[in-house]
């Protein structure tokens, strides 16, 4: 993530170098939206970008989903900013400068531990997963029907597609239906984390929602806008 267009190229060519795939997004938002549709290998942050306190919200929002190294870029931070970046489980603090031939085996070897990290995890998996929202019994809401123990979603008996943070938001709603709910408090109850100014990102998902859901996604009729507080599923 990055708003620089020189490191941005630097990377590319970095990257391309490397054979390895880059995909560039500007804003915190879009890195998260993102990672709800896609895997990725390794997150690059350039701090410069943002602030500290929007970068350490993010990186503690995402780094449950990343299973993979956070490296953050910047130069000039002290010793308390640094342990804040740490706690957040971030894995580098790096100087945007750093020689490319330090950078690929640095890259390389915390690939390398994450990957054995899995294994070791995945033999020692569990089914337990308490970020999914907990809804006793199917919910229908016209032609409609959740289905949270099957993670399932269907309209008019016909399955529909969602990402988990899409069916997760959904559920959300539906355990709340008929309240009004404000973006803060649909971050803090999907997402579990109140980004500064990263309402964008439940707008987005909403968004997604009503082109998937709704007869027309323009005119709303189950997921609705309540202007000035937020939304409602009726």
């Amino acid at each position: 993530m990055t708003k620089d267009q020189t490191f941005a190229t630097d990377l590319a060519h970095f990257c391309h170098h490397q054979h390895w795939d880059l995909n560039r997004v500007t804003t915190a938002t879009a890195l998260v939206v993102n990672l709800e549709q896609n895997s990725y290998t390794g997150i690059l942050w350039d701090l410069a970008a943002t602030n500290l306190d929007t970068t350490i919200a993010t990186m503690t929002l995402i780094r449950h989903q990343q299973n993979g190294p956070l490296l953050v870029f910047s130069p000039n931070l002290d010793d308390r900013q640094r342990r804040k970046l740490f706690r957040a489980k971030v894995d580098d603090v790096l100087e945007k400068d750093l020689a490319h031939d330090v950078l690929r085996p640095l890259i390389e070897q915390r690939c390398w531990l994450y990957q054995h990290a899995t294994v070791a995890d995945e033999d020692a998996t569990t089914d337990d997963d308490d970020d999914e929202p907990i809804i006793e019994d199917r919910i229908k809401i016209g032609d409609w029907e959740i289905d949270p123990k099957k993670v399932r979603v269907t309209k008019a008996g016909q399955e529909v597609s969602l990402t988990r943070k899409e069916f997760q938001l959904l559920a959300f709603l539906a355990d709340h239906q008929g309240q009004v709910l404000s973006r803060e408090q649909l971050l803090n109850g999907v997402w579990g984390y109140d980004i500064l100014g990263s309402s964008r990102i439940v707008d987005i998902h909403v968004s997604h929602l009503r082109d998937k859901l709704e007869d027309d996604s323009q005119k709303p009729v189950h997921l609705t806008t309540v202007r000035g507080f937020g939304y409602k599923l009726e």
